[in-house]
This record gives structure tokens, sequence and C-alpha cells, in this order.
């Protein structure tokens, strides 16, 4: 897996499934759950991911490389090329960047859940809760 070096071995692991997702918390107990490697949402949907994930400066350099790509007058054949790059980039980084922006945010890795969806996931975090 892409991210898994970057995941910190002292939490606790609960579940069986082949996908690692791990807990955030705040100190106002907020969660947040974050897959470590590919999110097809953030390839396909690329600045809206960003946007909706709080990633707003990150959204603001894609649309910034974007128009100046435009602006610079490049083919329209190798247009399509660096849209794909853009998609394949923060498809494999996206959940990455967000890792690190809750980390800048105040937010700690908490629990780290082996899971095969994120729905899962979710079910197991809640049963850990009430345990």
């Amino acid at each position: 897996m892409i991210f898994k070096e970057n995941i910190d071995t002292s939490l606790e692991s609960i579940g069986s499934g082949n996908k690692i997702f791990v807990v955030y918390k705040n100190s106002m107990n907020t969660v947040e759950l974050v897959k470590h490697g590919w999110s097809w949402f953030a390839f396909l949907f690329s600045g809206l991911w960003l946007v909706y994930k709080g990633l707003y400066i990150k959204a603001i350099e894609i649309f910034v490389f974007s128009t100046l790509i435009l602006f610079f007058g490049i083919p329209e054949s190798i247009i399509p090329i660096i849209s794909t790059g853009i998609g394949v980039y923060i498809g494999a980084r996206g959940n990455s960047l967000y890792k690190d922006y809750l980390e800048k945010s105040g937010y700690q890795g908490f629990l780290i859940i082996n899971a095969n969806t994120a729905e899962l996931a979710k079910r197991q975090f809640s049963k850990y809760m009430e345990d």
C-alpha cells in the first residue's frame, strides 16, 4: 500500500479488512475517518473533492495552475494529459494531503481500522466506542 509507512503503528488497530482507515480526533472529540491510499472520488472530481475536504489552498493552486496552462496557450491535445495528471496526483495523494491538513488543524491519530469499505469502518468504530 502506498502510504502504509506513514501510519502511526503505536495506534491501536481493529478490524480485518483489506483497506486501512485511520480515525483522527481533535480536542473537542470531533472525529474524522481517513482512508490511506488511492481515492477514486479525488481522482474523478479533484477540485470539488479538495473543496469538500476543506483543502482550499490546494484547490486554488490547482485552479491557478490550470488557468496558467490555458493562458499560455498549451495545445489542446495536451490539456487532457495534464488534466489526467492532476487527477492522478490528487487521487494518489489526496488522502495524505487531507491527513496532513487534519494534523495541522489539531487532530491526532486515534485508531486504525482495517475494513473493506468506509461504511464497514464506521460500523467498526461505532462498535468499538460502545465497548
